[in-house]
């Protein structure tokens, strides 16, 4: 297990140079310039431009850029942001933590209610239980999570005034101030998830019922519950997990929306805010550390095949 381990770990090395080498190029092909965005309507000459140009790095060819680049952020430099001024990893790691309790909260509601879902419709298949998470799950990965968001603003906020539309609070402001603005967002964000999952799950855990030692630890007359929860599921947990860390990455993807809906001052809205005011550096460490997350989540992933089978960690 620790070989293996260590595998998976050595691949990060060049799957991270890739993903930087990606995120920098692409970031240079979004139409607009950093300098538009920094003077705006001001009229400036040409020399002006042409000395904000040669601070920024700018006049360089694209190559010598990135040559430059490369070795700091590998450092975990990224420079100062353009308007925060500041540390774009300072920046980053202030606006991260409203971005991980969104994306976690929202994997804890999924795992909770898609898996036991999904299974009990894999034990009730082809009845009214099993059409019914069918079509449960079809609605929430068919529902975009931003027309979601609104629906659940008008019904809780605008309608009830139950929950805040908006806004977020830090937990040092208490935490039921801090939770409450937080529930709308997870919802939204994880009722596609669970879709995701319960179908997911429903699958695997058929296919495993279906195997003929299953069919043998019913013949013994052990419990239907220790064949289902011992047997079935940890032998579908190898497919489960799969889409549970892919509903992850998803997750601190669709993060960028929710934010942007709820007003949440988190890394997705940081990104929104970068892209549109051509922020090359924050843009650039906001998107590495969202892809960070989602390698990292990665690797338990694969650590998890190795636990459920065994199989995986002595395959070369």
């Amino acid at each position: 297990m620790v070989e293996y381990t260590l595998r998976r770990v050595l691949s990060f090395i060049p799957t991270i140079i890739i993903t930087l080498t990606s995120i920098f190029f692409i970031t240079r092909m979004i139409p607009g310039s950093p300098i538009a965005a920094l003077i705006g309507h001001q009229a400036v000459g040409a020399e002006q431009i042409e000395a904000i140009s040669s601070d920024l790095g700018l006049d360089k060819s694209l190559i010598d850029q990135y040559l430059e680049w490369l070795p700091a952020v590998l450092t975990g430099d990224f420079g100062t942001s353009l308007f925060y001024e500041d540390s774009v990893v300072q920046v980053v790691m202030d606006r991260f933590p409203v971005t991980l309790y969104l994306t976690v909260f929202s994997m804890i509601l999924t795992i909770l209610v898609g898996i036991p879902l999904g299974i009990y419709a894999s034990i009730r298949r082809g009845r009214i239980a099993d059409y019914a998470s069918n079509v449960f799950s079809s609605l929430g990965m068919a529902m975009p999570s931003f027309w979601l968001g609104f629906l659940l603003i008008i019904l809780f906020a605008v309608t009830l005034d139950w929950l805040p539309a908006s806004g977020y609070r830090s937990p040092d402001f208490g935490i039921w101030e801090w939770l409450k603005r937080l529930i709308l967002p997870v919802l939204a964000q994880s009722l596609a998830q669970i879709g995701l999952v319960v179908r997911m799950t429903r699958a695997s855990m058929i296919d495993v019922l279906d195997q003929e030692y299953i069919t043998m630890a019913r013949a013994k007359g052990l419990p239907e519950s220790r064949v289902v929860l011992k047997h079935a599921l940890k032998n579908a947990m190898t497919q489960i997990s799969t889409v549970v860390g892919l509903t992850f990455a998803l997750g601190l993807g669709g993060s960028v929306i929710i934010e942007n809906v709820f007003a949440l001052p988190g890394l997705g809205q940081l990104i929104t805010i970068a892209a549109v005011r051509r922020d090359y550096a924050m843009l650039e460490g906001g998107i590495f550390y969202l892809t960070l997350v989602a390698l990292i989540v990665n690797l338990a992933v694969d650590l998890a095949y190795a636990y459920f089978n065994p199989r995986i960690r002595h395959t070369g």
